[in-house]
């Protein structure tokens, strides 16, 4: 009996060990399993220009702009079906890619060649133009929601590309972002009453993602003289 008892204990105990080691197994195994990551994704050259464009107009790191979509089209010009005034465009047929970026809770637009040599924005925030008057004005801009200011001006003969912030302080910039976050499309015409001698024709278009459509006198008076002044800086800065 004694002998039977000794064996029977001896069984319980090789199976405790037994169950106690495939316990402490269990967690082992779980801490193999690999952690998910993310996985980069690689630009392709006119992607990278895009972004690489986009981050420095607005001052931007590469994880605070996500690719949206790439789309290949041939463009019917030189100028990657974005006509500005002023800008000479040759006719050649143009394949490239329409990219849409997301920065800041915006979507912007690029369109490039193939090889992300030729890039032009194409999401266009606001347009100026000032005509006529007895100094014979013909001045045009076109502000776009990646941060470039295109300007052009037939008395001094020039087309110009900046980014605003080469022309613009902070301050001027965040007054230009509200704008476009409080009011929706919005026409400007300061222009003077057709059949005036020497008529002057200014028109603003503000091209803002807001609710708001009306500005008060005084605000439409703040928003012409502003891109005014700002036309005047991308040729000041030339010089």
């Amino acid at each position: 009996m004694r002998m039977v008892f000794f064996a029977v204990i001896l069984i319980l105990s090789v199976t405790a060990c037994a169950s106690g080691a495939a316990a402490t197994e269990e967690p082992a195994n779980m801490e193999e399993q690999p952690t998910p990551t993310t996985i980069p994704v690689d630009l392709t050259p006119a992607q990278l220009a895009a972004s690489t464009a986009l981050s420095q107009n607005l001052d931007l790191s590469a994880d605070e702009i996500t690719l949206v979509s790439t789309e290949a089209v041939d463009w019917p010009d030189g100028c990657l079906g974005v006509h500005d005034e002023g800008l000479n465009c040759t006719q050649a047929l143009t394949p490239g890619f329409r990219i849409i970026l997301e920065a800041n809770g915006r979507e912007v637009e690029y369109h490039t060649n193939e090889d992300g040599t030729q890039i032009r924005p194409a999401t266009v925030a606001l347009t100026w133009k000032r005509e006529g008057g007895i100094a014979g004005f013909c001045d045009f801009m076109t502000v776009y929601l990646s941060g470039e200011v295109h300007g052009s001006s037939c008395n001094q003969d020039q087309y110009v590309e900046q980014r605003s912030t080469d022309v613009l302080s902070k301050e001027e910039i965040a007054k230009l972002d509200a704008w476009m976050k409080n009011y929706g499309n919005i026409s400007i015409d300061l222009s003077n009453p057709k059949g005036v001698s020497d008529r002057m024709v200014v028109i603003l278009t503000l091209i803002g993602t807001g609710s708001e459509q009306t500005l008060s006198n005084a605000n439409q008076l703040e928003l012409v003289n502003f891109a005014q002044d700002l036309h005047q800086r991308l040729f000041l800065n030339l010089k």
